[in-house]
């Protein structure tokens, strides 16, 4: 398969023209650390929910590019800026579903001028989404919308609260084993989470195009949750929260994004933000050579075959400048640089593995973080 063959397949996916996430369901802390993002630094991140993009962005790097396949994806971006330009912070998380509020409407009236003709056209005619809060307008959240249905009926919704008490690892251990891991919770899960399920409703079955040595994503799934709900404490995981109440717990416990403190930074940083729409390959053959320092690139590498990872990989290489970090993340496909780039990339392994054991977001298998190796004096700002 060709570069462009793989190109036009993705674009034809109907999943392309709808929004499949609202949010971004990886945890930003991971990319935070990995990046090394701050002033006068040029970031290049996957928009995604825009969510960590957004969160990078609190660091105030002099620039960023926002790149999306899915124009939809680049329109709630917009929106989640024009917010941020428009609204104090207590009406931001009220447009975006974080806060009760019967004014979306409103709120969205008021960003709406900064939003670009297509991304205002795209919302205009979505006013259920806008009136439920666009946390939750994409196919993925609705997904797990049904997938919290279904668990009330499990486990109880007074065991599902009981979920959040804080407790030691000994004590969730304890919860989780003689309360929670139940007959009928493993085979619903299993179930869920099946290739065919997860595929058909929550994302798309391309997105799995190169899995192999996998039995059973239900089973696979459910190991890295039990991580999450045991290994790690249960009250800062705002992931859990949404998946199994639908909710924040408290303002406190939200995406760096949406935290009260790093609002005023977001604002002044937000219009450094240049959202783009388009094949990130074709993106990064556009930028100039020895002009990014950090790259944020969510897991796309393991839906494109091997040769257009490694494509990306060389043109990662030229455009990054000396010491460059990128981050990314293996959901079910495992991608690591070739042993023939070992002298364009060093692996952060170490680092890698620390930020992995911590992911609040729990569904990834594999944590990738590198440093782009060039020789002395490319690179100079």
């Amino acid at each position: 398969m060709t570069y462009h063959e793989t190109d036009a397949a993705i674009h034809d996916r109907p999943v392309f023209g709808r929004m499949l996430f609202a949010q971004c369901w990886e945890d930003p802390v991971m990319d935070m650390e990995a990046l090394r993002v701050g002033p006068g630094k040029t970031l290049l991140s996957v928009t995604s929910g825009g969510c960590n993009t957004l969160s990078l962005a609190t660091l105030e790097p002099q620039r960023i590019i926002a790149v999306d396949l899915n124009p939809v994806q680049s329109w709630l971006l917009e929106l989640k800026i024009a917010g941020i330009q428009t609204l104090d912070h207590g009406e931001y998380l009220e447009l975006l579903g974080v806060r009760t509020s019967p004014r979306r409407p409103q709120l969205y009236r008021h960003t709406r001028p900064q939003l670009s003709d297509p991304a205002r056209r795209y919302w205009d005619g979505r006013p259920r989404d806008l009136a439920h809060g666009v946390l939750r307008a994409g196919r993925y959240e609705r997904y797990l919308s049904a997938f919290r249905q279904l668990l009330r009926g499990i486990q109880g919704s007074r065991r599902i609260e009981r979920l959040f008490a804080e407790r030691s690892t000994e004590e969730r251990r304890r919860f989780y084993d003689d309360e929670w891991d139940r007959r009928a919770w493993r085979l619903f899960f299993r179930l869920f989470f099946s290739r065919g399920v997860l595929g058909r409703a929550g994302l798309d079955p391309a997105f799995f195009t190169y899995v192999n040595g996998i039995e059973s994503f239900g089973t696979h799934f459910r190991g890295l949750a039990e991580h999450a709900l045991v290994d790690l404490p249960i009250i800062d995981n705002y992931f859990i929260a949404q998946i199994c109440l639908g909710r924040y717990l408290d303002e406190t416990h939200v995406p760096p994004y949406l935290e009260r403190d790093r609002f005023e930074a977001l604002r002044r940083t937000v219009d450094r933000i240049e959202v783009v729409t388009g094949e990130l390959l074709s993106v990064l053959r556009e930028q100039r050579t020895d002009s990014i320092d950090a790259f944020n690139f969510s897991n796309v590498f393991e839906w494109v075959p091997q040769d257009v990872y490694e494509a990306m990989l060389v043109e990662t290489h030229r455009v990054a400048r000396s010491d460059a970090r990128l981050s990314y993340r293996n959901l079910l496909v495992r991608r690591s640089h070739p042993e023939s780039m070992n002298d364009r990339f060093t692996p952060h392994r170490a680092l890698a593995d620390q930020l992995l054991r911590q992911d609040r977001s729990f569904v990834y298998s594999n944590f990738e973080v590198a440093g782009v190796r060039k020789p002395a004096g490319c690179g100079a700002m």
